[in-house]
């Protein structure tokens, strides 16, 4: 029984969902379906341990973060990472590393072709919550709070990719299946995982040329502000404002990660928004747009068209 993320965390499989192969819902405090600051816990607060299956063959996961780490690899087909202002292409088979509170993204490489990727998701506490323990100090905090080791990708004939691999697919499969005292097999598995992440770390942590952590904090500012108030009127004053920084600095920051206006990305965060409501509400058409910041049914009818090339209504009824 999978439940599989959906793009825009939204989505959960119809057959239930079972507690570690779930949907990846934005468990923000705000109303909005897509919120992208992922502040609950994925698994459950007694196992901070989570799995999942995301086919991005159409869709994609939305920019967000969380203070859980994501390891994972590639199940089928070419899959963009951007994290922060780095892009990686992946085939399938390779292997991928977020650090906790990385702004990222992933989607389809190759359109023509699917697209799926399996990840885990836990928190550091699943192999030690005491940071004076040997573990923490000498295994976990130099990497989760590294500035510099942000990300990080193996090719199948990099150093240690046979053991993370291993490590990986083990744990994915054990969590999915949930044997008895899994738990402690999971534990045991990723204790493992940061044993050889230390070893990496230390030999080819990415350059800090790579990482500007200004630029990704004023954009996890901005995102943040945009979804938890994207049903009002936002002006690129308002963004600015809210940084702290200039109107052309604001223009910059989203030009070099995102890759478009913030006024576009606000935009289709609206559409992304609507579109949500239209599968999954019964509010009329016209509340939808009002609560997803359109003045007018003819601006949303026309946008909406262009983004899904269908109107509002059509999408309800297909």
């Amino acid at each position: 029984m999978e439940a599989i993320k959906s793009s825009y965390f939204v989505t959960i499989s119809p057959q239930g969902v079972v507690m570690a192969l779930s949907s990846c819902i934005s468990l923000s405090n705000q109303t909005s379906p897509f919120n992208i600051n992922e502040t609950g816990t994925h698994g459950t607060l007694e196992f901070p341990v989570a799995i999942y299956r995301d086919d991005v063959t159409e869709n994609f996961v939305n920019w967000h973060w969380h203070t859980e780490i994501e390891i994972g690899y590639i199940e089928e087909g070419t899959v963009l990472l951007e994290s922060g202002n780095r892009k990686y292409t992946l085939t399938k088979g390779d292997l991928f590393f977020i650090n906790t509170n990385v702004l990222h993204a992933m989607r389809n490489q190759t359109p023509t072709h699917s697209s799926v990727f399996r990840s885990i998701a836990f928190d550091s506490s699943v192999i030690s919550s005491n940071t004076d323990s040997i573990y923490y100090k000498r295994y976990l905090h130099p990497i989760i709070h590294s500035t510099n080791f942000r990300d990080f990708i193996w090719k199948s004939d990099a150093d240690f990719f046979p053991k993370l691999e291993h490590i990986i697919r083990n744990t994915w499969e054990i969590i999915r299946h949930e044997p008895e005292d899994y738990e402690i097999s999971v534990r045991n598995l990723l204790s493992d995982y940061f044993a050889v992440l230390s070893h990496v770390h230390q030999a080819d942590s990415v350059s800090s040329s790579s990482v500007n952590l200004l630029l990704e904090d004023r954009v996890q500012i901005i995102l943040n502000y945009i979804h938890a108030n994207y049903s009002k009127n936002i002006t690129l004053d308002d963004l600015a404002m809210v940084a702290n920084v200039s109107k052309s600095e604001v223009l910059r920051c989203f030009k070099s990660i995102i890759n478009i206006s913030p006024i576009k990305y606000l935009k289709n965060f609206r559409l992304q928004n609507a579109a949500y409501m239209l599968k999954n509400s019964s509010y009329s058409i016209q509340t939808i747009y009002e609560l997803c910041g359109f003045d007018s049914n003819s601006y949303f009818s026309k946008s909406f068209k262009e983004r899904y090339l269908c109107s509002p209504r059509e999408y309800r009824d297909r």
